[in-house]
């Protein structure tokens, strides 16, 4: 009976085990899928600025919101299970200096909503870009690590 249960058990912990990583890697995907899409929308708002694409406050609007559901779920997404795996570019000090991270999301969030608030045509979206864009730079510069 005993070396049943414990069978039972060790199953147990392997499905757990194995469940817990496979979440770990879908927190990496989900990041990366993130800041894929943020990525392809501040596309669209550069375009837009270097007058390729007609400035369409509408469409703005939907860059805004890929930018602020980025902002509203990064820092949740940087458990110690997800420091590798993936081809990651999460550089460690995400995790050695969590707060700093956390505020520089809070500032970039911050920023996105001033920009949301003040961009009426194409010079206030340049405004807000520009300030938004410093914010994306210095986070990777700080907590992001060069792929190979």
């Amino acid at each position: 009976m005993f070396r049943k249960l414990l069978v039972v058990f060790a199953v147990l912990m392997l499905g757990v085990t194995a469940a817990a990583a496979q979440s770990c890697q879908d927190i990496i995907d989900k990041r990366q899928t993130l800041m894929k899409k943020s990525g392809a929308a501040a596309k669209i708002g550069t375009e837009m600025i270097k007058g390729e694409r007609p400035f369409d406050l509408a469409q703005v609007r939907e860059i805004y919101a890929a930018f602020t559901e980025d902002a509203t779920l990064m820092p949740t997404l940087f458990p110690d299970c997800s420091k590798t795996g993936n081809k990651t570019t999460a550089a460690p000090a995400i995790w050695q200096k969590m707060d700093d991270f956390k505020a520089a999301i809070a500032k970039f969030a911050a920023d996105i909503k001033a920009a949301q608030d003040s961009t009426k045509d194409v010079d206030t979206l340049k405004a807000g870009f520009q300030i938004i864009g410093k914010n994306c730079s210095n986070c990777h510069q700080t907590f992001r690590v060069k792929s190979s």
